[in-house]
């Protein structure tokens, strides 16, 4: 698995995530977000 470029920011109402995922279909991901927790996987890339 490859971790994929990511930033992360925030401000007083948002946290806001940005994964940089080049030659992915937007078709082919998963996405899962659980109280604090965060999971992307779009083959090859994984970030959790």
């Amino acid at each position: 698995m490859i971790t994929p470029a990511f930033d992360l920011s925030q401000d007083p109402e948002y946290l806001i995530l940005n994964v940089r995922v080049p030659y992915t279909r937007t078709s082919e991901f998963d996405l899962c977000i659980d109280g604090t927790d965060f999971k992307f996987y779009a083959k090859p890339y994984f970030l959790r």
